[in-house]
């Protein structure tokens, strides 16, 4: 009895691992793997936006990360090899490492709003702009501040609004005192995500970069705005980043 209830143990450890691999090899093929959008089929059938929204289900796409998760964690993968086979593949187990690392790295990025749009332009932008970096950045805030009035005046509209938010961070004395601040920005999130779907979706293929850029750099700011309000102590230093 115990002889076989170890065989069907270990016959159904061996089966989640061949299904493993089996998961491993087929989504980490580089002839189907382009991008992080491309490794949550669920939340993304068509292989991320424009063929999907750029706005997320949270929810959704948190289980489904669970769910890639918990089938390629090294952990669990090297513990059923190991009742697969007498011995461990070293190369194997280290890219069932890296490909569970690349899972987190994945599901981190679409989950912020601003890393989803960076990923997107450095995908789809004629020069594979990554806005990420610090001098792309502010490169781009050059170029597009100096576009037009209207451009410029967006701008310095975006920098009242970060130092009114640095002041009120600076001011408050507990979480009450941010609820106003962090509503008002969770609400210029949700505004500026719905305004890159929509630029995505109607004006696909993009000619014109600057509304999506311009639209990126705005995201920036709020989601520096909702970190730092996540991050408030009493007491302690506000640093928004510009």
């Amino acid at each position: 009895m115990i002889t076989r209830s170890l065989s069907r143990r270990a016959l159904s450890s061996r089966i989640g691992h061949i299904c493993s691999l089996r998961f491993y090899t087929e989504i980490s093929s580089p002839s189907t793997i382009n991008s992080y959008f491309d490794l949550f089929p669920k939340n993304f059938p068509n292989r991320g936006p424009p063929g999907d929204s750029f706005i997320i289900n949270d929810r959704s796409l948190r289980r489904e990360f669970r769910g890639l998760q918990s089938e390629n964690h090294p952990d669990i993968l090297i513990g059923s090899s190991a009742l697969s086979s007498g011995s461990s593949d070293t190369n194997t187990d280290n890219n069932h490492s890296d490909f569970s690392s690349i899972i987190n790295k994945a599901y981190t990025t679409l989950r912020n709003p601003y890393n989803r749009i960076a990923h997107f332009i450095k995908l789809y932008h004629p020069q594979k702009l990554d806005i990420t970096e610090d001098n792309v950045s502010k490169q781009l805030i050059g170029e597009l501040n100096s576009n037009s009035p209207e451009s410029s005046q967006n701008y310095k509209d975006m920098l009242m609004a970060v130092l009114d938010a640095h002041e009120s961070l600076e001011m408050a004395n507990d979480e009450n005192d941010l609820q106003d601040l962090s509503t008002e920005n969770d609400e210029r999130i949700k505004l500026s995500v719905a305004q890159l779907d929509s630029i995505i979706q109607q004006q696909w293929p993009i000619q014109n970069w600057d509304n999506i850029l311009m639209e990126a750099i705005k995201l920036k700011y709020w989601v520096n705005i909702q970190n730092g309000i996540k991050d408030w102590e009493p007491g302690k230093p506000v640093h928004l980043t510009h």
